[in-house]
């Protein structure tokens, strides 16, 4: 087996046992709960369109304007004062948290093969 082909198998492992955490289980509950609120729904509809606008501006070299500075954290503001949403949010904040600590040990692990064992007369 390519080493690759460990390294995607452990992959998938990993995706496993994160599946079981509760950062994750609480994230896809929070997701649900989101999905079955018309009024958080709405919120997050309209804060997704106009971040995709701002996007759009951006990726086109549009300076944004401070009205749209202005608009943007009006919408946000109104989305987080949704409980669904903030406890969306926190919980998204949570499960991201743990991706980056994945991150952080992955890139551990690839310096740690990287460096050349210490020589023990240099201790």
């Amino acid at each position: 087996m390519a080493k690759i082909d460990a390294a995607l198998d452990l992959c998938v492992e990993l995706g496993k046992v994160l599946a079981q955490t509760d950062e994750y289980k609480n994230m896809k509950q929070a997701e649900a709960n989101l999905l079955h609120n018309e009024e958080a729904q709405k919120l997050m509809e309209e804060l997704q369109s106009l971040q995709m606008q701002i996007q759009r501006k951006k990726l086109a070299g549009l300076d944004l304007t401070e009205e749209d500075k202005k608009v943007m954290q009006e919408t946000e503001q109104r989305a987080l004062k949704n409980p669904l949403i903030k406890a969306s949010f926190e919980a998204h904040e949570k499960f991201q948290g743990i991706m980056s600590l994945v991150s952080t040990k992955i890139r551990e692990g690839i310096r740690g093969i990287d460096q050349p064992p210490a020589d023990e007369d240099e201790e």
